[in-house]
């Protein structure tokens, strides 16, 4: 059950003073590219619950979103604000979603110290926001990526702890070699649906007994989907590839894409790079190659986002792609993903569009607050 979000009112969030408009008018200035909404582009809880209410799609099979980090910056707003507090502007959306998975992009420890590294960021995530996933609805997180192991293999044992306790299944990722490979399998309304995870780094993989991420090795992919279709009625894959701020996927990771799909995947959903890629329809089954980041605690300069939801029904999938804002250095936002509409969510849906040319005769309808998207089963 979600809980009522307790946020402060909408006037003291969006209204802001001069200076915040100056804040937001050098945004604009110094990152071009950035799409940044206006004041009325942000669609406050209120305002998207009634605009969901009024489809015909009442509920969604999965919610499959990007990086989700809630530590840094972001574990003061929960500390000031409450645990519902980062989510309560997408609540209306997820609560329509029988299952809700993303990629938890950074390890849960408290015991663990993050080690010594020569990367440009690691973190170190506060166990006890892990309330706050789940208090959102997710049921599921991905540990595929390349912070899995920023505190170490130990801290890979607290995250896969400390989701387990508060009810969320970990995938991508195990105590050991053997079981990182496990899927993530649930029953929803109507159908079961099955989650693998997978990243592509040895650096961080599982090793024997040794606890880590589950490698894409094609060996090992062929093997986990072929264990996975017969107990599930769809497969959804996550996967943490891609150069950031990259708009295309490279060819290697295109060529996985489609094999994943060759070998039972019924849809692919990537991040990493931290803003938007294509979104591809291989075998009438859809590949997205990066969602963008999500819920992060740093103060990301140029990130992007979307929400996509999926209906799997018995002859087609439909996909309803939500524009979602992420700059956090924009005080109106202030790490609360929100969803946009208007003048700025058409440019990011035409954005996406742009990049997508192959989608033809998939695309059932465009919105300024979704791209809706229906594609018939093979």
């Amino acid at each position: 059950m979600l809980n009522a979000p307790s946020v402060l009112s909408l006037s003291y969030r969006l209204n802001g003073s001069e200076e915040v408009q100056r804040h937001v008018a050098k945004i604009r200035e110094r990152f071009a590219e950035v799409i940044i909404p206006d004041d009325g582009d942000l669609i406050c809880p209120d305002q998207l619950e009634l605009a969901l209410s009024s489809p015909t799609r009442t509920h969604y099979h999965l919610a499959a979103i990007g990086d989700v980090m809630t530590g840094m910056r972001m574990r003061h707003r929960i500390r000031r604000f409450g645990p519902d507090y980062c989510f309560a502007w997408v609540r209306p959306i997820l609560s329509r979603c029988a299952l809700i998975t993303g990629n938890l992009e950074g390890p849960f420890s408290s015991d663990s110290e993050k080690e010594e590294t020569t990367r440009n960021h690691s973190y170190k995530v506060d166990p006890k926001s892990a309330s706050v996933l789940r208090r959102a609805g997710f049921a599921a997180m991905t540990i595929a990526n390349n912070h899995i192991q920023d505190c170490g293999r130990d801290g890979v044992i607290e995250t896969l702890d400390t989701l387990e306790q508060h009810h969320i299944r970990p995938y991508g990722g195990g105590r050991n070699q053997s079981v990182a490979h496990d899927p993530a399998i649930f029953d929803g309304t109507d159908i079961r649906v099955g989650l693998l995870g997978y990243y592509w780094n040895r650096r961080t993989a599982a090793h024997g007994d040794l606890p880590g991420s589950a490698q894409d090795l094609t060996e090992l992919v062929e093997r986990d989907l072929a264990r996975l279709r017969p107990l599930v009625d769809r497969i959804a894959v996550m996967v943490h590839w891609g150069v950031p701020y990259q708009r295309q996927p490279t060819e290697e990771d295109r060529m996985k894409a489609q094999l994943f799909i060759d070998l039972g995947a019924d849809a692919v959903i990537g991040h990493h790079p931290h803003i938007l890629q294509p979104v591809e329809i291989y075998k009438a089954r859809p590949i997205l190659y990066s969602v963008g980041n999500f819920a992060f605690g740093s103060g990301n300069s140029k990130g992007e986002s979307i929400l996509p939801c999926f209906h799997f029904g018995a002859r087609q999938i439909d996909l309803d792609i939500f524009p979602v804002y992420v700059q956090n250095r924009d005080p109106r936002l202030d790490y609360q993903p929100k969803i946009m509409g208007g003048a700025a969510g058409r440019a990011t849906i035409d954005r996406l569009l742009d990049l997508s040319p192959g989608l033809g005769g998939a695309i059932a309808d465009v919105q300024d607050r979704c791209l809706k998207l229906s594609i018939p089963s093979r």
